[in-house]
C-alpha cells in the first residue's frame, strides 16, 4: 500500500502539518506574491511602505493635497484683515453698499428697490468703490 504523502508548511519557523488543499492554496498565495513583488519591481513601482523606520512610517512622508496648507491660510488671514482695514477708510455710505452687496448678498436689483436707487447707479457706485479699494490695498 502506497504511503499517503504528508504536507507541511514553515509558520513562524516551525513545520505544521496541513491538508493537501491547504498547502497547494498556501504555496498557491506566495507564489502570487513573489510574481507581483517581481512586477513591481519590472515596472519601477515604489511602496512607501519602503521607507518605513522603527520611528517612523514611510506613508506619513505621503503630503496631504486635500487640507489646505498653512501658508494659504495665513495669507488669506493677512489679506482679510487689510481688506477689513481698507474698507474702514471708506465713507459711510460706500461701507453700506459694500456690506449689503457682498456680505448680506443682496443684489443690485434688490438693493435698487430698497434704496429707490436705479440699478444702473448702484451699480456705478460699486465699480467706483471697488476701484478705490483695489487701489487702497496695493498700499
Amino acid at each position: 500500500m502506497a504511503e499517503k504523502k504528508k504536507y507541511q508548511i514553515k509558520i513562524q519557523g516551525q513545520l505544521v502539518p496541513v491538508t493537501e488543499e491547504v498547502y497547494l492554496t498556501y504555496y498557491r498565495m506566495k507564489r502570487r506574491e513573489r510574481h507581483l513583488k517581481e512586477q513591481d519591481a519590472k515596472h519601477g513601482v515604489f511602496h512607501y511602505s519602503a521607507l518605513d523606520t522603527k520611528d517612523t512610517n514611510g506613508e506619513d512622508g505621503i503630503p496631504d493635497l486635500t487640507s489646505p496648507r498653512i501658508e494659504d491660510y495665513v495669507m488669506n488671514k493677512l489679506i482679510a484683515e487689510k481688506l477689513s482695514h481698507c474698507i474702514a477708510q471708506l465713507t459711510e455710505e460706500e461701507q453700506e453698499l459694500i456690506q449689503a452687496l457682498f456680505f448680506r448678498a443682496i443684489s443690485e436689483r434688490q438693493l435698487s428697490a430698497e434704496t429707490g436707487l436705479h440699478h444702473m447707479t448702484i451699480h456705478d457706485r460699486k465699480i467706483k468703490i471697488l476701484g478705490k479699494l483695489k487701489k487702497l490695498m496695493k498700499k
